[in-house]
C-alpha cells in the first residue's frame, strides 16, 4: 500500500488536489491543498534572499519553491505574490504541472511531518487535447519524483502508481449519483453520456458510448474568454477582480462594479461604471453564443444524458438549461449529490468560497484511485484540517 494517494486537477486558476495518508484503517479521510497556478523559474540567489529576509511563518504550500535538477521553480503563493508571476492560459498544463506537482507532494510531507523517502499512488486529470502526453508525462513525473528539494529539504519519493484520466473522468466514474429522493439511475452501460467540463481556460467533451469512452475533445472556450473581451471593452481592469464582481451573481450589483472603477474624477466615475456593466453584459452574450454554438456543433445528437460541472458551467447553468432543453437531450446531471458529499467532507473553506464544483472531477478520481464508491452523506467525514486555499472564483 503507497504511503500517500493524491488526485491532482491543475487548474488554470486554482490547483486542486485531493490527498490522503494511507493506513490500515477502514476510515478514509480526504484532505484538500489548493495552490495558486503560477509558476516561474528564478536564479538561486532570488531563493536565497527570500529565505533570508522572509518574515513569519506561511503553510508550506503558500511559501513553496522546488529544486529539480539545477533548476529553481517559485510555485503558487509564493511566485505570484514575491514575484509577480503570471500564469499563462496559452501554454499546456504539462509544462506547469511537473514543479505543480512537486509542490504539493513536498506540502503534503512537511505538513504532515513524513519522512524524505515514501511512496505515492497518483491520479491526474489532463485536457482531452494533453491526453495523448500521458504516457511521456508519466516519465517525467517518476524522474522528478525519485530526487528534488522543497522548501531546502531533500525528498525520494516512489511513484508506486499512476492514472492519468482525461478531464470529466472522475465525474463519470462517480458522478452518476442520485440526488435525495431521485430515482434510480439507468445502466452506463445502457446509455450515450456526454460529459462536459466548461473551467476557466477551456471546456472540455468527453462521450461515453454504452459505458466505454468514444472520443472527445477541447477547445479554449472557457470563462478567460470572457474575461478577455471584458478587458478590450474597458480601461485597465485586472482578470483575478472582474472574475470577482462578475461571479458575485448573475449580474453584478452596483456596489460591486463600483469597486472595478479606475479613475478618481468624481464627475467621471458614474459613467465608467454604466461602461463597465455594459461591457460585461455584453461580453456575457457573446460568450454564451460563442460557447453554445460550439456545443451545437461538437455535442453527439441527443444523448441519453449530459453530465455537467466546472465553475463557469456552474455560473452558466440557467442558459446552458435552456440551451440543452432545446437541443431534446435527455437528462441534465448537474453533479448535485457529489456537490453536497464535497461541501461535507471539506466544510467551511468549500462554502466560503464556492469551490464545489471545480472539487468534484478531483473528488471522484479520489475515490476511483481507492477503488471504493462514494460515502453515503450520512458517513462523510468532515475535514478539520487540510484545506488551505489561494483566491479564485471560477476555473
Amino acid at each position: 500500500m503507497p504511503d500517500v494517494t493524491v488526485a491532482a486537477d491543475f487548474g488554470a486558476s486554482l490547483v486542486r488536489a485531493i490527498f490522503s495518508l494511507n493506513s490500515q484503517s477502514q476510515a478514509l479521510k480526504p484532505e484538500l491543498m489548493l495552490i495558486a497556478p503560477q509558476v516561474l523559474r528564478v536564479p538561486f540567489k532570488s531563493i536565497e534572499n527570500y529565505e533570508k529576509y522572509k518574515l513569519g511563518n506561511s503553510t508550506p504550500e503558500n511559501s513553496a519553491w522546488v529544486k529539480l535538477e539545477d533548476d529553481y521553480y517559485a510555485v503558487g503563493h509564493l511566485a505570484k505574490t514575491h514575484f509577480n508571476a503570471v500564469h499563462c492560459l496559452e501554454s499546456l498544463k504539462i509544462d506547469s504541472a511537473i514543479p505543480q506537482l512537486l509542490a504539493i507532494v513536498g506540502g503534503i510531507a512537511q505538513s504532515k511531518q513524513m519522512g524524505n523517502s515514501f511512496s505515492l499512488s497518483l491520479g491526474i486529470l489532463l485536457p482531452w487535447g494533453e491526453y495523448t502526453d500521458r504516457e511521456r508525462f508519466e516519465i517525467y513525473i517518476k524522474q522528478a519524483l525519485s530526487g528534488f528539494c522543497f522548501r531546502g529539504k531533500e525528498y525520494f519519493v516512489t511513484l508506486e502508481s499512476f492514472t492519468c484520466l482525461p478531464e470529466g473522468a472522475g465525474l463519470f466514474a462517480r458522478g452518476r449519483v442520485p440526488h435525495k429522493g431521485g430515482d434510480r439511475l439507468r445502466n452506463a452501460r445502457e446509455l450515450n453520456i456526454a460529459v462536459l467540463m466548461i473551467g476557466y481556460r477551456n471546456a472540455s467533451i468527453l462521450f461515453i458510448e454504452k459505458g466505454a469512452l468514444s472520443w472527445g475533445c477541447t477547445e479554449n472556450y472557457g470563462f478567460s474568454r470572457m474575461i478577455e473581451k471584458v478587458q478590450q471593452f474597458t480601461s485597465g481592469q485586472k482578470a483575478e477582480k472582474l472574475v470577482e464582481v462578475i461571479c458575485s451573481g448573475s449580474k453584478p450589483s452596483k456596489r460591486a462594479v463600483a469597486g472595478l472603477v479606475r479613475t478618481n474624477m468624481v464627475q467621471l466615475r458614474e459613467q465608467e461604471m454604466q461602461e463597465i456593466a455594459a461591457a460585461i453584459a455584453d461580453a456575457k452574450q457573446e460568450y454564451i453564443a460563442i460557447l453554445t454554438n460550439w456545443l451545437r456543433q461538437r455535442l453527439p445528437d441527443r444523448p441519453d444524458e449530459i453530465i455537467v460541472n466546472g465553475g463557469t458551467a456552474r455560473y452558466l447553468q440557467p442558459e446552458l438549461t435552456q440551451f440543452f432543453k432545446s437541443l431534446g437531450a435527455g437528462a441534465t446531471n448537474w453533479c448535485n449529490s457529489l456537490d453536497e458529499r464535497v461541501v461535507k467532507t471539506f466544510g467551511d473553506l468549500v462554502r466560503a468560497q464556492h469551490l464545489q464544483s471545480r472539487l468534484l472531477d478531483a473528488y471522484g478520481l479520489f475515490f476511483q484511485l481507492h477503488n471504493r464508491p462514494l460515502p453515503r452523506l450520512r458517513d462523510t467525514i468532515e475535514t478539520a484540517e487540510g484545506a488551505h486555499h489561494e483566491e479564485a472564483r471560477v476555473s
